[in-house]
């Protein structure tokens, strides 16, 4: 069956929708991000400030290895920059189903400019970041959802697209 993930940049909808497609899928739902605070025992921001962005990076890498290689398989939602790291999007490519929600990067900025992300503190620079990112969410992912459209809209698009492609595996 495989694991389904739900990848993007941040503000992209996979917090939101990935326990919904779960729930449809009838699958366990998890969160590379909320697993990561949880080993931790920090916040994300804290993490990013004590600890910074390569402890994050490696360890973000080792918990979606070890996610990935759990049963039962079910809905993982991963960092935005996950996928900039090879190994994590090889990884990926191989064990998993890969969806990329991909939304417009003035509707994202709306979404966390007053939020507390460490990395959307400029406009400017989360723009550059995310235009950085495309080759990659391209490179690593199985299907583009088109997220910009009404969140039952975007969530039927995936559970049709998941149902399909673990239906062939």
């Amino acid at each position: 069956m495989g694991w389904v993930v739900l990848t993007g940049y941040m503000g992209s909808g996979k917090s939101t929708l990935g326990p919904r497609l779960a729930e449809r899928l009838g699958r366990p739902f998890l969160d590379s991000d909320a697993e990561i605070e949880a080993q931790a025992e920090l916040d994300i921001p804290r993490i990013f400030a004590t600890k910074g962005e390569l402890w994050f990076r490696r360890t973000e890498e080792r918990v979606i290895r070890e996610i990935v290689g759990s049963e039962p398989a079910g809905v993982l939602s991963i960092g935005g920059g996950a996928m900039e790291r090879d190994r994590t999007r090889d990884l990926l490519g191989r064990t998993a189903h890969v969806a990329w929600l991909k939304v417009d990067p003035q509707t994202l900025w709306g979404r966390v400019a007053d939020s507390d992300r460490p990395l959307a503190t400029s406009e400017g620079r989360f723009i550059r970041r995310y235009e950085e990112r495309i080759p990659n969410y391209e490179a690593g992912s199985h299907v583009t959802i088109d997220a910009d459209r009404p969140l039952d809209e975007v969530l039927t698009a995936l559970v049709d697209w998941a149902t399909a492609a673990t239906a062939e595996a």
